[in-house]
């Protein structure tokens, strides 16, 4: 038995998938993917020959003595640059390239205006690498047969197989989207099996299309080798060409032009009656500058509708992530990684069918339906409506899966996955939670306890009932909150909660923060994690008392109006107390109704019971809140009127991306300064991308307001350009902050103004720079507060960091 490792001979990686084969026989076997291969060999046997796309092939010759161990070391290839790279037009690669983009926008799949297709998917995720730590842990010593062993002799843990059948209907003018779900089967272990990502796996997963200048995967976008300025990236050679029923099949290889770079090395092949692509195959050409993500493999196959119109036939995806982001100092060390593949075949389609797309919202863009029976298909439907056929390994997966969720230690690190996700551990028939909110300190309350629970599915599906209650030492007070919701059965998202809180709230922190930070738990960020940042003592606290009655109503996918009715009274703080006219002034209060309207095109969510997780969208998510109420102090009484907006986006530019949030508002009428926009400040050594990192927390209060939060992440395109700095894979990013607003004096007829308040002569503007991916992990910025200078002390400068982790 041979044993080896293959590494990349500049950068000393392991190179994952190498093909290794004994010359003169049919023996062979590849590299796993930290570079590791086994190999058994006949005795006369003693040359054998490696081969990987984007190296030079490596052909070893064994002395009989050293048979049972070797290390390869390969080498990036190179081409004779100057046999390709003529004048344009002039060679047959430039003429080749110059045809294909020609023909791309009548080639590509989505220039239809309206199409349909039948889609078959497969998924499946496993840890690979299980060594014998995990092997002989307590949680699989006595269910060892739950890890398999793959083809390379390595040991490999099942986690995850789904397979669903769709039919999708497209429509470009009007834009409309429709997926059915014919048939849906999934195997998964704990929390991979209960969270469905709405529009992942229909009408809105398009697929990868190599047509595109970039592709977009796993929040990057990765440069085609199709893209407009295909020539600037990459490298092209003429590799062969052959005749199928008369038409002319050219292979072309291509790699990057540069290293660091999001690109692919690999092969397309194009056919020269309508210069359409067959078949492309590429390999991420370096994951250096990347993080967790170690391999990825895109191949897609095209074929002719009719047999004149190019359409796609079969995308596959395969990922390989490793769960930490720092390199290990032993070659041999095998570590636990992720292997992710998804693929995709197509069949039945129309281009340009008749009738309309209908939805069941006549103003929706897009919708997803399930079918009754489609998680009920037998065995018999799965196998005449596959149009891939299951291997041997995917059906022992299910069964595998069964038994690993049975597992004591598993259902642990599961319930923490959870809680990652939804803040609460799942104890059962109860959970407890918000796990952020289990202890904080400030000024004001000292240290903070806090103890929260609420009602899991195992209870109810429909009904949730929670609470909690909390102590604080130094105020010696009791606080606490309690709610009862329900989900309705229905199709599209429909909620009622009713509920009562009574906490202690920095000033300034208030609902609107949620349509910004939509995933939050609560909209209160005074939390342990910013308290031990802080390099001001936090006493801009008061407390809020607030009873609310909400309903949720999703109209259809991408609108939804939240329909709230409020009774809130907030009550004169120690260090900022109530005032008016010299006199103090206890609490205020206000009763308010309000209609919050959100819109988002084409997002991504996780709807399980009552948690609702917005995964995103390339489009804008806009709210709009229209507000009305009442509000009392010392025994009178007014009318108010609120407006609130916000906007935000994350846009893709090339392998860069641009952030943009804004709110605006206006307040009608007379309201206590805490219930106008506080500008959210910051008073911590943490950066936020919604906070105003250089403002203390009560610097301005404004009745008319506009937010600007800009942000320019440059993925390391310098960095990667300096050959001392591309290994640090450090990224560049800039950021810009703008503040205006206006507030009434006739407020102060309710509460005066706090004596660190002052009036806005001209707009607040902060700029930043600073380096994301510091050791995977931190993201550091230098900001500098233009204007105006503060009166109260806030500084001109400063350094602020937090904790991110990202591809």
């Amino acid at each position: 038995m041979l044993l080896g490792t293959v590494t990349d001979l500049q950068t000393g990686e392991p190179i994952p998938f190498v093909n290794i084969i004994i010359k003169h026989t049919t023996t062979g076997t590849m590299t796993d993917t930290i570079g590791n291969f086994s190999l058994r060999f006949p005795a006369l046997t003693d040359t054998i020959q490696f081969t990987a796309i984007g190296y030079t092939s490596v052909e070893k010759l064994l002395p009989r003595k050293d048979m049972h161990s070797i290390e390869i070391a390969m080498a990036p290839e190179t081409f004779d640059i100057s046999e390709v790279m003529v004048a344009p037009d002039e060679g047959p690669m430039r003429e080749l390239f110059q045809h294909i983009m020609n023909r791309k926008k009548a080639n590509n799949p989505d220039q239809y205006n309206k199409y349909s297709y039948k889609k078959y998917s497969q998924w499946e995720y496993q840890i690979n690498n299980i060594g014998d730590k995990l092997l002989d842990s307590k949680a699989f010593r006595k269910n060892s047969n739950v890890i398999k062993t793959a083809d390379d002799s390595t040991k490999y843990l099942p986690l995850y197989f789904s397979e669903q059948l769709v039919f999708n209907e497209i429509q470009r003018e009007p834009a409309k989207k429709k997926s059915t779900v014919l048939a849906d089967r999934t195997n998964g272990v704990g929390i991979l099996n209960d969270l469905e990502i709405s529009g992942y796996t229909s009408a809105l997963d398009m697929e990868v299309n190599f047509y595109d200048n970039y592709i977009k995967l796993f929040t990057q976008n990765f440069v085609s080798p199709l893209a407009d300025n295909g020539w600037y990236y990459y490298k092209y050679f003429l590799a062969d060409s052959s005749s199928i029923d008369g038409v002319m099949h050219y292979r072309v290889h291509f790699q990057p032009r540069r290293a660091g770079e999001n690109t692919f090395k690999g092969y397309f092949i194009s056919e020269n009656k309508y210069y359409s692509i067959v078949e492309i195959d590429g390999d991420l050409s370096t994951t250096s500058n990347l993080n967790f993500l170690k391999r990825l493999h895109l191949n897609s196959e095209y074929y002719f509708v009719n047999d004149s119109t190019p359409f796609y036939k079969r995308n596959e995806i395969d990922a390989l992530f490793d769960y930490i982001p720092f390199k290990s100092q032993k070659k041999d060390t095998k570590r636990l990684s992720l292997f992710y593949t998804q693929s995709a075949s197509i069949d039945e389609v129309t281009i340009d069918p008749e009738g309309e797309i209908k939805l069941s919202a006549p103003k929706a863009k897009y919708e997803t339906i399930k079918l009754p029976d489609a998680y009920d298909r037998d065995s018999t439907y799965w196998k005449e409506h596959r149009m891939k056929q299951l291997t041997e390994k995917q059906i022992m997966v299910g069964q595998v899966i069964d038994s690993i969720s049975r597992i004591k230690q598993v259902n642990i690190a599961n319930n923490l996955a959870r809680m990652s996700v939804n803040s609460y551990y799942d104890l059962g028939r109860f959970e407890i939670g918000p796990f952020t909110s289990f202890y904080n300190t400030n000024k004001v309350e000292g240290s903070k306890f806090f103890f929260g629970a609420r009602t899991s599915e195992e209870i109810s599906k429909n009904w949730m009932v929670w609470g909690g209650l909390g102590y604080s030492t130094r105020i010696e007070k009791l606080s606490g909150m309690f709610g009862v919701g329900y989900k309705f059965k229905t199709i599209n998202r429909q909620v009622l909660k009713i509920g009562y809180d009574d906490k202690m709230i920095r000033h300034g922190e208030n609902e609107k923060i949620l349509y910004l930070y939509e995933n939050a738990f609560t909209a209160t960020e005074n939390n342990l994690i910013s308290q031990l940042l802080k390099h001001d003592p936090l006493d801009e606290i008061y407390r809020e008392e607030k009873i609310t009655a909400q309903y949720d109503y999703e109209w259809y996918p991408g609108l939804m109006n939240k329909l709230i009715v409020n009774y809130t009274k907030h009550y004169s703080p120690e260090f900022y107390p109530f005032m008016r006219d010299g006199n103090p002034v206890f609490s205020v209060s206000a009763t308010e109704i309000s209609l919050d309207t959100r819109f988002s095109s084409e997002e991504k969510v996780v709807d399980k019971g009552f948690l609702r997780l917005y995964m995103g969208t390339e489009f804008p998510i806009i709210h709009l809140t229209v507000a009305g109420g009442q509000v009392y102090y010392d025994n009178q009484s007014g009318y108010y009127g609120r407006l609130a907006s916000t906007i935000k986006q994350e846009v893709y530019m090339g392998m860069t991306r641009f952030d943009y949030a804004i709110e605006a508002g206006c307040y009608l009428g007379k309201l206590p300064y805490t219930m106008l926009d506080i500008p959210r400040g910051n008073e911590t050594y943490g950066l936020y991308s919604y906070d105003f990192n250089l403002l203390n927390y009560l610097e301005y209060v404004h009745d008319k307001y506009l937010h600007a939060y800009l942000e320019y992440h440059l993925n390391g395109f310098f960095f990667r350009r300096v050959p001392l700095l591309k290994r640090a894979n450090l990224r560049e990013v800039f950021s810009a902050k703008l503040l205006v607003g206006s507030v009434s004096n006739k407020h102060e007829e309710i509460i005066s103004f706090p004596t660190t308040i002052s009036s806005m002569d001209k707009p607040y503007i902060e700029l930043g720079a600073g380096l994301e991916n510091i050791f995977s992990m931190f993201r550091i910025e230098a900001l500098w507060r233009v204007q105006p200078g503060s009166v109260i002390g806030a500084p001109q400068f400063g350094v602020r960091a937090r904790f991110e982790l990202g591809l």
